[in-house]
């Protein structure tokens, strides 16, 4: 039958592991049970219905018990089963084991953790176009600027997995959510670039991102981002991009893309080695701020993590600044061997350790040299920080220029997401150093990139309010405006402003969908676009307030767009959801959970003969005929003695009771037994003081033994789950009584 089962599963098609588990299961539970069931059947002699019973509850009690055990590991190691199978497995389809996770709407999130795996699956789904406003000085060729998305700056060595930290010492990433600020409006952090620690060579990069399948929560920009504003997509191009937002970059003048990537060409190499000459000033770190010094340069204590300082020392031992440092560890990544070949490459599938248990990344640093963008990243990190040099893995987008047609336009594919290295230089801030060597998969397109989307006019106000009254003869609108933004700046309302606005050319919409004037109801709420020369014309004033600029608005206000969001159509909000991380579980997480089911199981094996007594006592009492009410008692008062030590031996019930029991316990066992015998065995109805009598026996007897037995030989036998294993593998009455008879 096992070998049946095997072959069985052996042809069928396994669509995942937990198919695999779900088949197997049953064949190793039947092989486990039947060792311990051949002995049960050989060691019995009467096979009567009795017996069967008796192993009939103890397959299905095992059965439940196997089941709970299997199905708590299972459930509780799903993590690391997931992971083990994208160690041995492929990448996954989706996207499932790369850096980014699909969310149910079919767009991507970049995942708030990275694990280094054997493989890294890709997919090639357009995201999102941007435009990002950055050439060379008295050039039009583009200087490409790379996404950034947030920071991984702890590593759990366990698993060896990248993570964000939310305690960053001069926290400079700004998170907004642009899903969630009304169009038009902005919102902004001058917080981040305080906390950048940079005053030299920046400036503002101005950038526009049209979202195709990327979250419309997830906010890039160049680092360090601070400002953003959700604008609208032009009409022709809403059947593609999803939504668009403005974004401002605090950014160093020494910042590009080009490090690894088309550094062949004159203009970009020339950049480069100016920038090197501007960073060759910081000589060393001498007055930083210990905090976040400490932060930055820690270095986990294992010995394996010496290996890495050792090498990095050894790699930069000619270098005397911290730019010459990355410099060299940069070219020990690049460097070629005698047969000009790279000595380490790009590869989506690096494989694991000859050693399942070994650390993958020294694997990579000292015996493969083979490995994705997570690699490199995280040998580049450890390296430098045993130099002293802060460091830190930034997670975004790598930007790539393909192509000279429509100049600052970048497209951006899922197999973009990227991880690469900052480093910090004392007064130039956070530089982006990308040691991952060339991947031509990523620089090149799986298609042609598309036409940029037409990038809508300034909007020079922005009002949101809601409707009050509507003159479809006259194209006039009337809303009571909340707050609104003005020439890129929001002012708040002290009480909400009567505006009228000009409707004749202007267009409205309802979730992206056309509508008449006709259509627009009072009461509802939207949001008032206007791109008027009227309004260009008209200056801010220095501390003006909402309702006095509202005021000088001309009136009605010419319009061009309305937005609105009706209450019996909208989309109920999605409310607010951390991202699901599923980390496997670490060393010491394992071993405490499955201390917790060694407890769990314990406490069970401890409990059970105070629940087997428990059922018998509620049997009894719940009986109405005769014959059950008077077994369970005779088992409940057996059970109870034998818990308590006063065992059997080998005795007949009614020598058990006249002999052992009554002469110990003070009780009349016996007068008992002659009934529940009488009923077993003469088949005879009970009179009336017999029914009392078995009514009345089971709580006086264990009260009766109670004041005999003490209470820690009580609590003491009935924690012993081996005296219960005794009680039902012990001969039974009839059994005992042949033996009585055949001698």
């Amino acid at each position: 039958m096992l070998v049946a089962c095997i072959l069985l599963i052996a042809k069928a098609q396994m669509d995942n592991v937990y198919t695999l588990l779900r088949d197997f299961t049953p064949a190793v539970l039947y092989s486990v049970y039947i060792l311990y069931a051949a002995e049960q059947i050989y060691s019995y002699k009467d096979k009567s219905q009795k017996f069967w019973w008796f192993m009939g509850r103890r397959l299905f009690l095992f059965g439940l018990l196997a089941l709970l055990l299997f199905g708590g590991v299972v459930y509780i190691m799903r993590g690391e089963i997931k992971e083990t199978v994208a160690n041995y497995g492929g990448g996954g389809k989706d996207g499932e084991s790369s850096m980014l996770q699909k969310n149910k709407d079919g767009t991507f999130d970049i995942k708030q953790y990275s694990r280094l795996r054997s493989n890294l699956g890709r997919s090639n789904e357009l995201l999102f176009a941007a435009h990002i406003d950055n050439f060379f000085p008295d050039t039009e060729i583009p200087n490409p600027l790379y996404l950034t998305a947030f920071y991984y700056t702890y590593f759990d060595t366990l698993t060896e997995t990248f993570e964000q930290d939310s305690l960053l010492p001069s926290n400079d990433l700004f998170e907004p959510n642009p899903g969630k600020i009304p169009l038009f409006f902005t919102e902004t952090d001058s917080t981040v670039i305080r906390n950048s620690k940079a005053t030299k060579l920046r400036k503002t990069v101005d950038i526009e991102v049209y979202n195709k399948k990327l979250s419309t929560n997830t906010y890039v920009a160049p680092n360090v981002g601070f400002f953003v504003q959700p604008i609208a997509v032009e009409k022709d191009y809403r059947n593609e991009f999803i939504s668009a937002y403005r974004a401002k970059g605090y950014v160093s003048e020494l910042n590009s893309a080009y490090f690894i990537y088309n550094s062949e060409e004159e203009q970009i190499r020339t950049f480069q080695e100016n920038r090197f000459e501007v960073l060759r000033q910081v000589k060393g770190y001498e007055g930083m701020d210990k905090k976040f010094m400490d932060y930055y340069t820690d270095m986990p204590p294992n010995e394996k993590f010496k290996q890495i300082s050792t090498l990095a020392h050894e790699v930069t031992k000619d270098a005397t600044t911290p730019v010459d440092k990355v410099l060299a560890i940069r070219d020990y990544f690049l460097q070629r061997d005698e047969n000009n070949q790279r000595v380490y490459t790009y590869t989506d599938n690096p494989g694991i350790p000859d050693i399942p248990s070994a650390s993958k990344l020294m694997y990579f640093l000292f015996e493969n040299k083979k490995g994705y963008c997570a690699y490199y990243a995280g040998a580049t990190l450890f390296m430098l920080r045993s130099l002293g040099i802060p460091s830190r893995i930034t997670v975004g987008f790598m930007t790539v220029d393909r192509s000279d047609k429509n100049k600052g336009w970048y497209w951006y594919y899922a197999d973009q997401a990227h991880a690469w290295v900052q480093v910090y230089f004392p007064g130039y801030g956070w530089l982006d150093f990308d040691t991952t060597v060339g991947n031509e998969e990523a620089e090149q397109s799986p298609q042609p990139d598309g036409t940029p989307p037409l990038q809508p006019p300034r909007a020079w106000l922005a009002a949101e309010g809601v409707v009050t009254e509507i003159d479809t003869l006259k194209k006039l609108l009337t809303m009571k405006v909340k707050h609104m933004v003005f020439h890129d700046k929001e002012y708040k309302m002290d009480s909400a402003a009567t505006m009228v606005m000009d409707m004749k050319v202007a267009a409205i919409f309802v979730d992206s969908v056309d509508m008449p004037l006709g259509k627009v109801k009072k009461g509802d709420e939207g949001t008032a676009v206007s791109y008027a020369q009227a309004l260009k014309n008209m200056s801010t004033r220095p501390n003006e307030a909402g309702n006095a600029l509202a005021q000088r608005i001309p009136s009605p206000t010419p319009l061009d767009e309305l937005y609105l969001k009706r209450k019996d159509t909208a989309k109920p909000e999605d409310k607010p959801q951390k991202q699901t991380v599923e980390q496997p579980l670490s060393a010491r997480q394992i071993l405490w959970t499955m201390a917790g089911i060694l407890g769990a199981i314990i406490v069970l094996l401890l409990l059970t003969p105070s629940i087997i007594y428990r059922y018998y006592s509620i049997r009894h009492r719940r009986a109405t005929t005769d014959g059950p009410k008077a077994y369970f008692a005779y088992r409940a008062a057996n059970f109870y003695l034998h818990q308590v030590g006063i065992f059997r031996d080998g005795q007949t019930p009614m020598q058990y009771a006249s002999r052992t029991v009554d002469p110990a316990m003070g009780t009349n066992y016996t007068a008992f037994m002659n009934v529940f015998l009488k009923k077993k065995y003469a088949k005879q109805e009970l009179n009336d003081k017999e029914r009392k009598t078995v009514a009345d026996f089971l709580e006086a007897f264990i009260a009766q033994v109670k004041t005999v037995v003490p209470f820690k030989k009580r609590f003491v036998g009935f924690i012993n789950p081996l005296r219960t294993i005794s009680f039902y593998v012990q001969p039974g009455d009839d059994e005992i009584n042949n033996s009585e008879t055949t001698a």
